[in-house]
């Protein structure tokens, strides 16, 4: 019985840690909810102090145990090995993506919602995490890079209004160039596009390659304007009678006389009612980048909250204390409003996947 008794007063001490470092991480859990960080940074630091904390509790635990003084140094000898062996054969990859998503999210290269381009991949961030970057590609389909890959290749960012809008086409020798340079601008501006101007790229052996450009407002419809654009090109130099075809062709043809050009489609084109394409293709997209809005918003509250009670402590008069008073709370029932509605959306998100 003794025996047995002194058995339980060892395991106390050992018991006692595992229950103060579960309460430590409920503790760390707790705070950094509570914290209204609208951060990345505030998830990698959670996460980081969770693994010191349970880092740390295990070498206690271990050296509290009762057990020989011996066991327990081959014991941290043995743990001292792992962990050494783990960061040699992960530095490279697990430590390079943590020092790379660090480096990316506090440089802001790119949010949620954000157009890019990275070597032959394009699409809308949809989530950004210590580890990963995951976009939404133009299929609709989800592509997760590391952070060490976007860290050493370059990235293109599209600009959300004002982006150019560009494509190339071939034409032949024949057709004057003033002609053809009018016809790609009337093409440009049918499918909305500002301020068009062309460039002549390249002259070829048997061809002269243009580029015509335009300025899109809004680049939430980047993919579906390239395709109107194409289709405006075909059909503007179509109505006026060019051959859009390779002139190695035309110049190996026998007829004389014969235009390859597709007869008008008497077909009326479905109306801009239709549901943009975008809409549907970057979804989840969409809806990171509209949770990022809401929490610029937070931080812009934020900030009129902490100048409103700047000016509460210089206001001496009764009825501008109460209308300031009454401005902070106002602001702190919107922030309410908009951190539930993030909720919200977070909660769908999930339940969506």
């Amino acid at each position: 019985m003794e025996q047995i008794v002194n058995i339980l007063k060892s395991l106390i001490e050992p018991t006692s840690i595992i229950l103060l470092l579960i309460l430590l991480l409920f503790i760390n859990s707790w705070i950094f909810k509570k914290i209204k960080s609208n951060k990345l940074s505030g998830n990698i630091l959670k996460n980081s102090v969770s693994a010191l904390v349970i880092f740390v509790g295990l070498l206690i635990f271990i050296l509290s145990f009762p057990i020989d003084k011996s066991l327990k140094g081959q014991i941290l000898s043995f743990l001292a090995i792992v962990v050494s062996a783990g960061i040699a054969l992960s530095s490279t990859t697990i430590l390079g993506n943590i020092i790379a998503g660090i480096m990316n999210n506090s440089m802001n290269r790119f949010r949620n919602g954000d157009l890019i381009e990275i070597g032959d991949l394009q699409g809308r961030v949809t989530k950004k995490s210590i580890f990963h970057t995951e976009i939404q590609l133009e299929d609709s389909n989800f592509i997760t890079i590391p952070n060490l890959y976007i860290a050493s290749n370059p990235v293109k960012l599209t600009r959300k209004t004002d982006t150019v809008i560009a494509i190339s086409v071939s034409l032949g020798y024949d057709i004057p160039r003033t002609t053809i340079e009018k016809l790609l601008k009337e093409a440009a501006t049918l499918t909305g596009l500002k301020t068009p101007y062309v460039y002549i790229k390249n002259l070829g052996d048997f061809s002269v390659v243009y580029k015509i450009h335009g300025f899109l407002e809004d680049s939430s419809k980047y993919f579906s304007t390239i395709s109107l654009l194409n289709g405006n090109v075909m059909d503007v130099l179509h109505n006026e009678k060019i051959e859009i075809v390779s002139p190695t062709f035309m110049n190996q043809r026998n007829t004389s006389d014969k235009y390859f050009i597709p007869k008008k489609s008497t077909e009326k084109e479905s109306t801009n009612s239709e549901k943009n394409p975008e809409d549907l293709i970057f979804d989840k997209a969409i809806k990171s980048e509209k949770i990022e809005k809401k929490k610029d918003q937070l931080d812009e509250l934020d900030k009129q909250q902490e100048l409103l009670r700047k000016k509460q402590k210089s206001l001496k008069i009764v009825d501008e204390i109460q209308k300031n008073k009454l401005s902070i709370k106002k602001i702190d029932d919107l922030k309410t409003k908009v951190e539930k509605s993030i909720e919200k959306q977070k909660e769908d998100e999930d339940l969506n996947n």
